[in-house]
């Protein structure tokens, strides 16, 4: 291994490991989300590292990965929409509604499907939903992920979630799959947190009474950022110390609240982590507080106690 992070194996580059910023990865197929972490985690030396928003293995695209103190926004940043690019098939369905799993139902086309009611059948699925997500999935369910049941042949309930889809359409002409009774259309879809892409996919079949997969997918940009901002994993292990440091964006890059300079009185009460009435509330009830120019804290209005507590702490 060469470059920055090789350098850091053998010691010579300790920066990274008080590094408190983000990077954007561009994770590669067959590869979890947690996979990318812990390769970072190894070589860097970081100690507090997460990443904002899973993708499964074999979906690729923008992965945040938050370093030291930025962990803290991970939650935020979270909330944030994300968009994706991806292909849906018509005809069959797998147990996982992605191209990874088994089939459970297949429907051969005998003919084109109609686009126009495909069209419509993109749309009815925009705005809030409710999605039952696959067996073999991440969710929860009594302290137990479903796809432990799954796998160990145990029966459950599976859970309801809501989802909010701000935008489902069509980016392509419909297609049929070489030497298969099965058409394909490609789609991007901007969702909010939670969403199981594999699912609208699943979904979108449903309503037309079809069986269908999600056979690919790419997740374009989350979390504020752009696939075009993201860096390629094999990529960004081999630069040099200087190329990785400039890769990582500050705290305040993501932050969209109203800045407030701090009096030396009032830097010494938010570093102490005191509540403060003397302030007016502002449009959106939250403040990014600056000392000397450097990034302290974010404080939020309680609108229950009428005055700002610390919501987020950097200093």
């Amino acid at each position: 291994m060469t470059g920055f992070f090789a350098g850091m194996e053998n010691g010579m580059a300790k920066q990274a490991s008080n590094l408190s910023g983000l990077l954007v990865v561009n994770k590669p197929k067959k590869m979890t989300s947690f996979g990318v972490v812990a390769r970072l985690r190894r070589i860097s030396g970081q100690k507090k590292i997460g990443h904002a928003g899973t993708l499964d293995p074999n979906v690729d695209g923008v992965l945040v990965v938050a370093l030291g103190k930025a962990t803290k926004l991970i939650d935020l940043l979270q909330t944030r929409p994300k968009t994706y690019r991806g292909t849906v098939t018509f005809g069959y369905a797998t147990e996982s509604q992605d191209a990874d799993g088994a089939v459970v139902e297949e429907k051969p086309l005998t003919e084109a499907l109609d686009e126009d009611k495909l069209q419509a059948a993109f749309s009815a699925l925009e705005g809030d939903i409710v999605q039952v997500p696959p067996i073999y999935s991440a969710v929860k369910v009594n302290g137990k992920r479903l796809y432990e049941y799954a796998r160990a042949g145990e029966e459950v309930t599976l859970p309801k979630r809501s989802a909010t889809i701000y935008r489902f359409r069509p980016s392509s002409r419909l297609r049929w799959v070489e030497g298969k009774p099965y058409q394909s259309i490609d789609f991007e879809a901007t969702v909010s947190k939670g969403t199981y892409i594999r699912t609208l996919a699943y979904d979108l079949g449903q309503s037309l009474g079809l069986p269908a997969t999600m056979s690919k997918l790419t997740r374009t940009s989350g979390s504020g950022f752009d696939l075009s901002e993201a860096t390629d994993l094999d990529d960004l292990m081999a630069l040099t110390e200087e190329s990785i440091v400039r890769k990582v964006k500050p705290i305040a890059s993501v932050l969209t609240y109203e800045r407030k300079d701090l009096t030396d009185e009032e830097y010494f009460a938010v570093k102490n982590g005191q509540k403060i009435q003397s302030w007016a509330k502002n449009n959106d009830g939250f403040y990014q507080l600056y000392y000397h120019n450097q990034l302290i804290a974010v404080y939020a209005y309680s609108e229950d106690e009428q005055l700002w507590r610390s919501r987020y702490f950097f200093a």
